[in-house]
């Protein structure tokens, strides 16, 4: 505990004491252990199998199957919001006998929110399209297990593009590759359910007003710009490794609630409990950045 301190004061790493409360069950068995009227090789071999299980329910977060349909850390994402009655739906698609999709632009459109959920494989975004969107999958057993749809209301419109019920996920064994488009003219909202899912999204040419991320055990890396003058970034992450890459012209501030964490924050100084740049308060755009981790690689790069 008290090397966990210094390495927190030292900023090496992120320490939350409230986190490891969330762990008590694992002190209430190791404390049991050492009370057993057993041998000490076998009192060792017993808390090595704790030690080794909880690591292991940490690492993998991404859990499929057939009876349950979850993502990431067990969110659940089966069903639109509530507010999304409000929608017109003009799209649905089907990818059982397709890897691929566009939604059409439709003129006068200003904001548009996509809802992705990368469960396993390798996921890019770095083009546009005069289209609203467009999805592309290399492997047609991944594009087997998706689906996607788009509902529309005057200016706004909603895509969902999430896996299908009672899947058996051999999916993440997989090695395909979707690559998604997206229109420039909207303000984009972007939440992205990740699990066992390598994603790398440049969104540097698109305005986002907002980016969620929650991740399971996922490898992310994402770049927005200056496009629109006030970004938020959520992250919720078990153990993942992330990486947000935003421009140095813009302000950012960071607040962080993470439980050893591993982070780099070049170019940050770390004011009242909060990370920030120079710049901040100062510059034209601000990125504000809220961080929630457990046993996490944090970066943010300053392009």
């Amino acid at each position: 505990m008290g090397t966990l301190a210094i390495l927190n004061n030292l900023d090496v790493i992120d320490f939350a004491w409230r986190k490891l409360w969330n762990l008590w069950p694992v002190f209430l068995m190791l404390w049991g252990i050492s009370i057993l009227p057993i041998k000490d090789g076998i009192r060792l071999g017993l808390v090595v199998v704790t030690l080794g299980l909880t690591m292991y329910y940490i690492t993998s977060q991404a859990v499929y199957t057939e009876s349950d349909y979850v993502t990431g850390r067990g969110w659940q994402n089966q069903n639109w919001d509530d507010d999304e009655d409000e929608y017109d739906s003009t799209y649905q698609y089907d990818s059982a006998n397709s890897a691929n999709f566009l939604i059409p632009y439709t003129e006068g459109l200003e904001t548009a929110t996509l809802k992705f959920d990368a469960v396993a494989g390798s996921f890019v975004l770095n083009k546009s399209t005069k289209n609203l969107c467009t999805f592309n999958m290399t492997d047609s057993r991944m594009a087997r297990y998706y689906k996607y749809s788009v509902k529309t209301s005057g200016d706004d419109a909603l895509i969902n593009i999430n896996t299908k019920h009672h899947v058996n996920f051999k999916l993440n064994h997989t090695k395909g590759k979707g690559f998604l488009r997206l229109n420039e003219s909207p303000v984009w909202v972007m939440d992205i359910n990740a699990g066992a899912a390598e994603i790398d999204f440049n969104m540097e040419q698109f305005k986002v007003k907002k980016l969620s991320i929650d991740a399971g055990a996922a490898d992310i890396t994402v770049t927005v710009g200056d496009k629109y003058p006030d970004v938020k970034i959520n992250v919720d992450a078990g153990a993942s490794d992330i990486t947000v890459r935003i421009p140095k012209s813009s302000g950012c501030k960071i607040k962080m609630d993470t439980f050893l964490a591993d982070k780099t924050l070049d170019g940050f100084e770390k004011k009242n409990g909060r990370y920030v740049t120079s710049n901040y308060g100062e510059a034209d755009n601000t990125v504000y950045i809220d961080i929630d981790s457990a046993v996490s690689s944090l970066k943010i790069e300053r392009y």
